[in-house]
């Protein structure tokens, strides 16, 4: 009886190592994705920066004439020109944002002031020159572009508002973000950076934000009215004190214009940066740490907390755009393989962009060869993935 019991229990105990060796891990690593190409639409060697509409691809450029003057340009999926814009109204223009908003209108923003005039008075009589030395006519000068205007476009290219700004002090516009509640506009000074709102045409009183220590890339504005602020500091900000060398900054300000929150993204004697975000609050940045420098990833809550993270050694520089169904993209230039991704190898100078589900799986990655220095990106459900590098090429994935 007693070996019958043996017998018995050895029995199932085999077959349950049986059972649980074909059944699948829970702890399985998952498969690697495989690494698939961006494909150039056109190239714009004047393209300074870029959004994406649901249905065409907007880029701006700068040139200089009799004045200064703005090109906007509108391209479809294709690469075909759809429309074009010239920004001339006999003022010297200059845009140096621009933005897209939830209706598909185009946000732009920059500097103006009136062009010099040309000299008109005619001399009565000639200024004597017995040595017949030819003289140089002398340019007028360029007043300062002490007005910050912002442009809307509707997707058709027709102008439908601006306002205007006069400030004491030039300032450059570094970021703006636009929604049905009004639009937030980031202003950069030597001393600092400022926000200021503009709704119904009118620009609010401007908030500062730190000194030259504090310096912010990405601004979104909320849904109620407020914004989200996202850089670096090395001083202390709405009483938040330095605790790296250089901490990442998540700021939000309310819709009254004061300070409502601070997060400090830090690390022990090492340099963090927000770079980029989505309005869904993923933010992708750097971490230098001596001689180790990482891209980080991270999805955070309306209230700051974060709901997964990752890092990848990388350059350092790094774009964040939104996907479908609460993916993501991170746009970087790794320094080592990808864990998770297959077919792809360091290449000095050739980025990569990572797609995340919602629960921060690695679920795409897409390169090209010409996929260097990127500086704008967007995503559309029709055209896919859409990044404008520093020469001019625009590259699509056509992803879902």
């Amino acid at each position: 009886m007693i070996a019958r019991k043996n017998w018995l229990r050895k029995t199932l105990f085999t077959a349950a190592v049986f059972a649980v060796a074909l059944a699948p891990s829970a702890g399985a690593a998952p498969k690697a994705v495989a690494i698939k190409p961006l494909v150039q639409i056109t190239q714009d060697a004047t393209a300074e920066a870029m959004v994406v509409t649901s249905k065409y691809i907007i880029t701006y450029a700068n040139f200089v004439g009799q004045s200064a003057d703005i090109k906007l340009r509108a391209i479809d999926f294709t690469g075909a020109e759809i429309w074009s814009k010239t920004i001339d109204s006999g003022w010297d223009e200059v845009a140096t944002a621009i933005a897209v908003d939830a209706q598909g209108s185009i946000w732009l923003a920059g500097n103006s002031a009136a062009a010099p005039k040309a000299e008109s008075t005619t001399a009565t009589t000639g200024a004597l020159n017995p040595d017949s030395i030819n003289i140089e006519s002398t340019a007028a000068l360029r007043p300062d572009m002490k007005n910050i205007t912002l442009w809307q476009f509707s997707v058709t290219g027709d102008l439908l508002s601006q306002a205007n700004l006069t400030t004491l002090q030039p300032a450059i516009v570094d970021a703006i973000s636009a929604n049905a509640t009004g639009t937030s506009v980031l202003l950069a000074r030597d001393a600092g950076q400022s926000l200021a709102s503009v709704k119904a045409d009118s620009f609010s009183r401007e908030l500062t934000l730190g000194t030259s220590k504090s310096k912010f890339t990405t601004v979104l504005r909320g849904s109620d009215g407020s914004t989200y602020l996202f850089g670096s500091s090395s001083e202390t900000l709405g009483g938040k004190k330095l605790a790296g060398k250089v901490d990442g900054i998540l700021m939000k300000v309310s819709k009254t214009g004061t300070i409502a929150s601070v997060i400090r993204s830090s690390a022990p004697k090492a340099i963090r940066d927000w770079q980029s975000a989505t309005t869904s609050l993923f933010l992708t940045g750097v971490v230098k740490s001596g001689n180790t420098i990482e891209t980080a990833v991270t999805k955070f809550t309306s209230a700051f907390v974060p709901t997964w993270t990752n890092r990848f050694a990388s350059t350092g520089l790094s774009l964040a755009v939104p996907g479908a169904s609460g993916s993501v993209f991170a746009i970087f230039e790794p320094t080592s393989s990808l864990k998770g991704v297959s077919g792809w190898k360091v290449s000095k100078g050739q980025a990569v962009a990572l797609q995340f589900d919602s629960k921060g799986a690695i679920s795409g990655a897409f390169t090209s060869a010409q996929l260097n220095a990127p500086i704008a990106a967007g995503y559309s459900t029709d055209g896919g993935l859409i990044v404008l590098t520093a020469t001019g090429v625009i590259l699509r994935a056509a992803v879902r």
